[in-house]
């Protein structure tokens, strides 16, 4: 009870302690809730904006934290203004719409929110070290994210039943969109605030371990044994692949991975009261985990190799590679140093997440000069011998990589192997099936592989005219409905698509069911490269005894299954509505 009589006061000390912080968090939920209030598509429209406002949160809170260790407060101040500079340039220097699909963006998004969060686990520990405080420390971040997850989990769900409730008991007609900002204002203010509110002013020179009987409890009996079977389970499996002298499968890198970190957790966690500790597990747990970990990482290693060996680099190695080479740099760390910096592990996972970000060292540029050169000695190879075809497990790795490249708009540095120009090609799904098309002859070219393998042409259409809702509105329609294929059932309007039928319903009522299969294939013969298709072919119209309908696909993604179906992978577009009662 004490706890939430001081919540107010501690809210305003937190808003004083962490001004741009809090002001971030309230002007960027009421800009995200005012979005909501006009049905703007948030993800789609907005995606510049909404990752650049969650990026802002972490390493603006790891910025106030490095400023508090700092006496000449003008540094720390020096350096929020510089991160709010490099969050601009992020968020201007995104792509145009269209490139959005790139997953680089992503990717490189995911690197950085979590470089955000790891600096805050060090941000006052950069300059001055302590043991004992830096454990410390470390717990009021994980108590302060637990607490603001779980009051901000309860506030949510208790405000939104009630809602609920009201809408349900009293007739009253709650937009569905009320819920979706009751998330944002619970999200980003209440979860700020009761976060930042819970961390105490003094961080360093605490004098004292605050080390619980619960945490304890937690790591003898669900930390270390979880530990104890990653071990048996990857030690067992080694044992099986030397007695069969097989390679090991990649599958096992990911394992090694999740147990060594693991135990650095559980490190960090027993490093004050290691050698006073009354469990003998945890006395000794050092240096005999790292004595069991070294030889696996032999078996990590190898396992990384053999993949890389057959398929050459992409993000998902590269960053298994840099994990590998971060695990056996922190093992041999803890083996060979006295001191034992806990925050070494923070700080060097940090370093690593910006080099994998940018630079030609990066996730990216490794990886696609790597597929570059993969797809080239294939390029070079069809060319060198263009009446042998390659074989069918070339081919596939030759598709492969031809979408890989489409998919983050690099294609265009295969143009000079390949001896003319990919901008022809539209979407990343057909990529490679092109390219081949235009090495071998189409009829050529589906040799290659059996027919199962190779009879799925993709398609692909994107309208970017944004001004298209305006232009619809004012053709006699009563309502107009933004449309997703597997809309939420929580929707008033339902999208189905099944073998030759596309079906909306208004709750339980069917409006239109038609075959969308025939037309699509209609339309791809008279457009095959169907994304410069005019709006008004893939409009359809309809007319039965509940109404005056019409379909304006958006954004559509498919396959060509048969001479008759179709396999939607997406489809959105509007929906328009003239009710006969009106």
């Amino acid at each position: 009870m004490k706890y939430f009589n001081e919540l107010p006061s501690k809210a305003i000390s937190a808003f004083k302690r962490f001004p741009i912080v809090i002001a971030w968090s309230i002007l960027g939920s009421i800009y995200v809730v005012s979005l909501i209030a006009v049905d703007a598509r948030i993800f789609d429209d907005y995606t510049a904006e909404m990752l650049t406002l969650i990026l802002g949160v972490s390493w603006l809170i790891g910025a106030q934290f490095f400023s508090e260790s700092l006496r000449d407060k003008r540094i720390g101040w020096l350096l929020k203004l510089l991160i709010i500079g490099l969050l601009a340039v992020y968020y201007f220097s995104f792509p145009k719409e269209e490139f959005l699909s790139n997953p680089i963006i992503y990717i490189r998004w995911f690197l950085l929110f979590l470089a955000g969060h790891i600096f805050v686990f060090f941000a006052p520990f950069i300059k001055r070290w302590d043991k004992i405080d830096y454990w410390n420390y470390l717990q009021h971040i994980v108590i302060s994210i637990a607490r603001a997850a779980l009051f901000s989990f309860v506030i949510f769900g208790g405000v939104a039943l009630a809602i609920l409730a009201v809408d349900e008991l009293f007739n009253i007609s709650i937009s569905d969109d009320v819920y979706g900002q009751l998330y944002v204002i619970c999200v980003g203010v209440v979860n700020t605030f009761i976060y930042l509110s819970d961390f105490p002013k003094k961080i360093h020179e605490t004098q004292e371990l605050h080390y619980n009987k619960a945490l304890d409890v937690f790591l003898k009996y669900i930390l270390i044994p979880i530990l104890v079977l990653y071990l048996v389970i990857v030690y067992a499996y080694s044992v099986k692949i030397v007695l069969l002298w097989e390679l090991p499968q990649g599958w096992v890198s990911y394992l090694i991975t999740i147990l060594a970190i693991i135990g650095f957790i559980i490190q960090i966690i027993i490093e004050p009261v290691r050698k006073t500790h009354s469990s003998i597990l945890v006395k000794k747990f050092y240096p005999f985990f790292y004595l069991l970990l070294l030889p696996l990482l032999v078996l990590l290693f190898v396992a990384i190799y053999t993949r890389i060996s057959d398929y050459n680099f992409t993000e998902n190695r590269y960053f298994l590679v840099v994990l590998a080479v971060w695990i056996l740099g922190i093992s041999l760390y803890m083996i060979i140093s006295k001191k034992k910096r806990l925050s070494l592990i923070p700080i060097s996972l940090f370093i690593l997440c910006i080099l994998a970000s940018y630079g030609p060292w990066s996730a990216f540029n490794v990886s696609v000069r790597a597929q570059v050169g993969e797809l080239k000695q294939l390029v070079n190879k069809i060319k060198a011998q263009p009446e042998e075809l390659i074989s069918t497990d070339e081919a596939s790795q030759f598709r492969n990589i031809a979408t890989y490249l489409k998919e983050r708009e690099k294609l265009q540095q295969l143009d000079a192997a390949l001896g003319f120009k990919t901008n022809y090609i539209e979407n990343s799904y057909s990529a490679g099936k092109r390219l081949l098309d235009s090495l071998y002859g189409s009829d050529r070219a589906k040799s290659i592989t059996s027919h199962n393998n190779y009879q799925y042409d993709y398609y692909y259409y994107n309208q970017n005219d944004y001004n298209q809702q305006v232009k619809l509105a004012i053709e006699n329609y009563h309502t107009l409905v933004e449309m997703h294929l597997r809309t939420s059932e929580a929707h008033r309007y339902q999208m189905s698509h099944d073998a030759n039928h596309l079906v909306i319903k208004n709750q339980e009522n069917t409006l239109i069911d038609f075959d969308i299969d025939s037309a699509l294939i209609k339309s791809i013969k008279k457009y095959p490269d169907l994304d410069k298709a005019p709006q008004k072919e893939l409009t359809y119209s309809f007319t039965n005894d509940t109404g005056d309908y019409k379909l304006v696909l958006k954004n559509l993604r498919f396959s060509k299954e048969s001479k008759t179906t179709i396999s939607l992978i997406h489809l959105s577009g509007y929906f328009l509505i003239k009710d006969k009662t009106n």
